[in-house]
């Protein structure tokens, strides 16, 4: 059962047998019939497997890096309420033309879950560097 395919494989960092075995477990296949399905072994599946998990999250960092390289920065004083931040962060995506990921909901989360030693309360007890990269995503 060669050539299974999404047509979007080209030039990635996984072997078509990669894409082969991510494909079927996609489509909720457990291992061994991955490998019936392909002529090989339940071990070489999971091994295939885990290779290209590991290879797209490789991508995934290396995407972050790049995006970091170059991202737009809100400073936050101490003793701003944290649910002032998203309009501040919302105003400054907006002046860039970047579009963010998170509603101000989803960001008040963030703040509270990535700067949680630097709130207390409602306010952050130090200053904050917010990091928007162009992809949307959210750094503290």
């Amino acid at each position: 059962m060669r050539g299974i395919s999404t047509g979007m494989e080209k030039d990635t960092f996984l072997s078509p047998r990669q894409m082969e075995v991510l494909i079927l477990r996609a489509q909720g296949r457990s291992q061994k019939e991955v490998a019936e399905l392909l002529g090989t072994t339940r071990e070489n599946v999971s091994i295939l497997e885990k290779r290209a998990r590991a290879n797209v999250e490789r991508a995934r960092r290396t995407l972050d890096a790049f995006e970091a390289l170059d991202p737009v920065v809100v400073r936050v004083e101490r003793g701003t309420d944290i649910f002032q931040v998203p309009e501040q962060v919302f105003r400054k995506a907006d002046r860039h033309g970047i579009s963010l990921v998170h509603t101000k909901t989803s960001l008040i989360a963030h703040l509270r879950l990535k700067a949680a030693d630097r709130i207390w309360g409602n306010r952050l007890t130090e200053d904050l560097e917010i990091s928007i990269l162009r992809s949307g995503k959210v750094w503290l």
